[in-house]
């Protein structure tokens, strides 16, 4: 039998694409996120063949939207099972808030992620491709975005614990489509695909004109290449910066002066939008207005809120960062694989560890304050203590770590600002 010239490039790509230092691939389990779009049919029918199955399990998220995603579900749910793979349909639904294509991405990633931690999951394969790529750029170029937005996505990061990689990131939707018919494999078509009212269609249909002004795919491509790598080089810089210029105080960060000064250089910028995600739990950053004017305001002696942080001016100039007790998290998430039940991750950056029992509750210690008469020997401003993680039963407190009421509780950050803000990896 013949061997498809497509078929061939298109499955060395993808075992190149996992090969990639990048990727960091573990011995963990992989989640494969499948639609039953060609893109992510042909990812889940190339994984099979490149990785180990018993690693891999198969996730779809139903979002009740269409009549036709039951058969998209049905179509992943046949392929998953005569494939030996786990497969699992998680359900969100929209509350009618934003715009839909917004808040369906982001549930949709909510739901997997929780998927994902409940079933020790450390890795999600997405199909993105690279006409996905060029539309994002677009879309991005429409909107003003600067350096970071014109990165597009990247082949590798880390999203809330989690591993995302896109190893078709260098394949076009086309040839995997040629792929899936040489392969006899079958795929579902969204309609949403050609429905113009979305931005992204719009975009994909651009390609032609644009090409006609040497905007080639390969010229658009290139352009992404250029501007990761001065991302990196950014990323670098700013990594540097906040290790001269700003000290973390257990969950708050404190700003030198010269990390204020935001008005013309990038690193200040670029290291204060980073401590406001890692002070809030944010994955995105404050809008561009918001940073320049918060670190004014700063400097000229008033305090800030915004993006769930406070921003409180120092003696020195300088300014400190903490946590807004109104937008803390109520609750809290056992840790993921953990041998024990005694860890639980509150407010997404702080692990609690104790003794565990029904009915306890996990939140910002606030008014409690007053209840822990040690508190001053920590250190630590009123205001961050007030925003720090206690334990309480019912209406009694019962532990307060940070403001010196232990009880056998302890508590600690996940990940550290300068290990964690800027995302640099060898």
């Amino acid at each position: 039998m013949s061997v498809d010239r497509r078929s061939l490039d298109v499955a060395a790509s993808f075992r190149d694409a996992l090969a990639r230092p990048e990727f960091g691939l573990t011995d963990g389990l992989i989640g494969l996120c499948v639609s039953g779009g060609g893109d992510s049919i042909a990812m889940m029918h190339l994984a099979i063949r490149t990785i180990d199955p018993q690693r891999l399990r198969v996730v779809t998220v139903d979002h009740g939207l269409r009549v036709g995603a039951a058969d998209e579900i049905a179509l992943v749910a046949g392929q998953a099972a005569r494939l030996g793979l786990d497969h699992t349909v998680l359900n969100w639904t929209w509350d009618n808030q934003g715009n839909l294509q917004a808040a369906a991405r982001a549930g949709r990633w909510k739901a997997i992620q929780r998927w994902g931690a409940q079933n020790s999951i450390d890795t999600v394969m997405l199909g993105h491709t690279e006409d996905d790529q060029l539309e994002t750029l677009l879309l991005r170029l429409a909107r003003g975005s600067g350096i970071d937005g014109l990165t597009a996505m990247a082949r590798a990061n880390q999203r809330d614990g989690m591993r995302v990689i896109r190893p078709l990131l260098d394949v076009s939707r086309a040839d995997l489509r040629g792929w899936l018919r040489g392969q006899g494999i079958a795929w579902c078509d969204d309609p949403g695909n050609d429905d113009a009212r979305f931005d992204r269609v719009r975009a994909r249909q651009m390609f032609s004109s644009l090409e006609g002004l040497g905007l080639t795919r390969k010229r658009l491509l290139q352009t992404v290449d250029h501007m990761q790598a001065a991302h990196l080089s950014l990323q670098r810089a700013a990594d540097e910066f906040a290790r001269a210029h700003v000290r973390q105080d257990a969950g708050d960060l404190v700003f030198a002066p010269p990390a204020l000064a935001v008005d013309r250089e990038d690193a200040p910028r670029r290291v204060l939008a980073a401590g406001f995600s890692w002070v809030g739990g944010h994955v995105y950053r404050p809008r561009f207005d918001s940073l320049i004017d918060a670190a004014r305001q700063a400097r000229t002696g008033q305090q800030v809120t915004l993006a769930g942080c406070v921003l409180a001016p120092q003696t020195d100039g300088g300014a400190r960062l903490t946590r807004e007790v109104a937008a803390t998290q109520v609750g809290g998430r056992p840790v993921a694989g953990a041998a024990d039940t005694t860890g639980v991750i509150w407010d997404r950056r702080w692990l609690l560890q104790g003794a565990i029992a029904p009915g306890l509750i996990f939140r910002a210690l606030g008014d409690g304050l007053s209840q822990c008469p040690d508190w001053r020997a920590a250190g630590f401003p009123r205001t961050s203590l007030r925003a720090s993680p206690s334990v309480w039963q019912g209406d009694t407190l019962v532990a307060a770590p940070v403001a010196g009421l232990t009880n056998g509780w302890s508590a600690r950050i996940v990940a550290d600002f300068h290990s964690a803000a800027f995302a640099i990896e060898d």
